[in-house]
């Protein structure tokens, strides 16, 4: 009975271990790269349709997006070259206060804008990163990278 405590707790420990490590650097497959960038792309896409059309649930639905892929999500024009920590993140907090502005006091919108707040604090601390990066073509999208 000691030995099977032991493992169980010897198992815990060592999950929780590896979830304080995949935190720090995730290094993500090119499967899980191109769900990232069609989630980003999608809320980028949503942000703009909720400015338009003054959608507080378009708006409060894209920075949940923002916020759940792993890493930060970089600004535009802001690169990770000197580190995820010193580039000045998307502006997921000016989208949650536009959406709640426009609810009204929509109890739902005020609930989820306070969780996608605490996921987009947690992601502020990772040092992979989401930059959008522009070609001379005009073909825009993210891209991954952990420094």
């Amino acid at each position: 009975m000691k030995k099977l405590i032991l493992a169980t707790a010897f198992v815990a420990l060592s999950l929780t271990a590896g979830a304080s490590i995949a935190q720090e650097k995730q290094d993500l497959s090119t499967a899980q790269q191109a769900e990232g960038r069609l989630i980003l792309e999608t809320a980028r896409n949503l942000v703009s349709y909720g400015e338009t059309k003054g959608d507080a649930l378009a708006l409060v639905t894209a920075a949940k997006m923002m916020a759940s892929v792993p890493g930060k999500v970089l600004a535009d024009g802001q690169t990770g070259e000197g580190g995820a920590d010193t580039s000045t993140a998307f502006d997921i907090e000016g989208v949650l206060k536009k959406a709640e502005d426009l609810a009204q006091g929509d109890e739902l919108i005020t609930k989820v804008a306070g969780q996608v707040r605490e996921t987009a604090a947690a992601n502020s601390k990772a040092v992979c990163y989401w930059q959008y990066y522009c070609y001379y073509n005009g073909w825009c999208e993210y891209a991954y990278a952990c420094w």
